[in-house]
């Protein structure tokens, strides 16, 4: 209990009001760091989905070029949703960001299927790995041999049961780049290839921040 003459006298409205004013900042400035330190780390974690997707589909894209004896200039089998089609079904051709590979060919059984048993020359499906509207499809062409247990595929928007649609590997495609190395690593033609380097960019926006993430790889040809 404080005595009447004890020299207490208590807070003012105004130093009331300083000290909270300074309270406020000090939170606000708490939870800015707080806040931001959040953003920066769902970020990062964005980033690093971003690079796990990347890689995870580049991966799918090296195993099927180990297994590949080429790739090829053009596609070998008629697409009927090839780039300049119905014009021309053979306009796909293996560039700068675009990849076709020759793989043989297996029947439902996964046996190989050969032109010439005896010279173990296989028939040859194509794999053909491109970019539309920043997502990165595998299509497939699939010899027409009546034993072959691949079928070809389609756009999304013109799949049916014997035309499956493209594999869809990656989305938020910034850029994608295919580069063709011999044994001595200069850059020749797809056919003359020893390995493919593949490389992609993603990009995506979250939190109002560009995200961006970046993935190489390069696989060596099975050459059978």
């Amino acid at each position: 209990m404080i005595r009447p003459n004890s020299g207490f006298k208590g807070f003012t409205i105004v130093e009331l009001l300083i000290t909270m004013l300074v309270m406020g900042m000090v939170v606000t400035i708490i939870m800015n760091f707080m806040a931001n330190g959040l953003v920066n780390s769902a970020i990062q974690g964005a980033r690093s989905d971003l690079l796990f997707e990347a890689q995870t589909a580049l991966d799918l894209a090296q195993n099927d070029i180990r297994l590949s004896a080429a790739a090829e200039d053009d596609n070998r089998w008629q697409d009927a949703n090839a780039p300049s089609a119905p014009s021309n079904l053979f306009s796909w051709h293996s560039d700068g960001t675009t990849v076709i590979l020759a793989t043989a060919a297996q029947d439902n059984a996964g046996g190989i299927l050969f032109e010439d048993a005896h010279k173990y020359i296989t028939v040859k499906d194509n794999y053909i790995f491109f970019v539309r509207s920043g997502v990165l499809y595998k299509r497939v062409l699939a010899a027409p041999v009546t034993t072959n247990g691949t079928k070809t595929s389609c756009p999304a928007a013109k799949a049916t049961a014997n035309c499956p649609a493209d594999k869809t590997l990656l989305h938020n495609v910034k850029s994608f780049s295919v580069r063709y190395l011999n044994g001595q690593n200069q850059t020749v033609s797809p056919p003359d290839a020893r390995s493919v380097e593949l490389s992609v960019q993603l990009k995506t926006t979250k939190y109002r921040h560009d995200i961006t993430a970046a993935y190489t790889t390069r696989t060596v040809f099975r050459n059978d």
